[in-house]
């Protein structure tokens, strides 16, 4: 069985990067979905949230004044609303030429606690460094963004044990 093993881990991995942008993302909201129950978190079936609870998909309007649907809305212990938009990018594309306008929209919303989690290396170095050097400048919010699934789980776990 053994030598059955990198079989399986190459077909993974070739099913993973075949996949669409749009199918890999979908799966990375639904990884996210369930490391946040895994967590403890329980899935709002409206957006009335209580606390340690989210919902999927929660609308807003984006820089245009167009509705646009947020990946997660978070109502955390510690922080209140958190509103997240998650996004992975497993190969060089488009996603970093969007940073600019996730950056704006989520500005626009309500909440004071802004995050972006990637997964992925398919975004250019420059514009991530652009844009975490924006999210630091911003002043009447807490804009995050995070590299990693992991980076960011560790930083909502922390906030609720906090």
């Amino acid at each position: 069985m053994e030598s059955q093993m990198p079989l399986f881990e190459e077909f993974s991995t070739t099913v993973r990067e075949s996949a669409t942008p749009q199918e890999s993302n979908r799966r990375f909201c639904k990884e996210l979905e369930t490391a946040l129950i895994g967590l403890g978190f329980s899935l709002s079936p409206d957006e009335s949230l209580q606390p340690n609870s989210f919902c999927t998909r929660q609308t807003y309007k984006d820089m245009y004044g167009a509705d646009r649907q947020s990946s997660f809305l978070i109502n955390s212990t510690k922080y209140g609303l958190v509103r997240v938009e998650a996004h992975r990018q497993e190969k060089s594309g488009s996603v970093d030429q969007k940073f600019p306008f996730f950056f704006q929209s989520m500005l626009g919303t309500p909440e004071k606690y802004l995050v972006i989690v990637f997964d992925g290396d398919g975004y250019k170095k420059e514009a991530y460094t652009w844009l975490t050097s924006k999210a630091e400048s911003v002043e009447d919010k807490v804009f995050k963004v995070f590299r990693t699934l992991d980076h960011f789980l560790e930083w909502i776990t922390n906030a609720e044990r906090n």
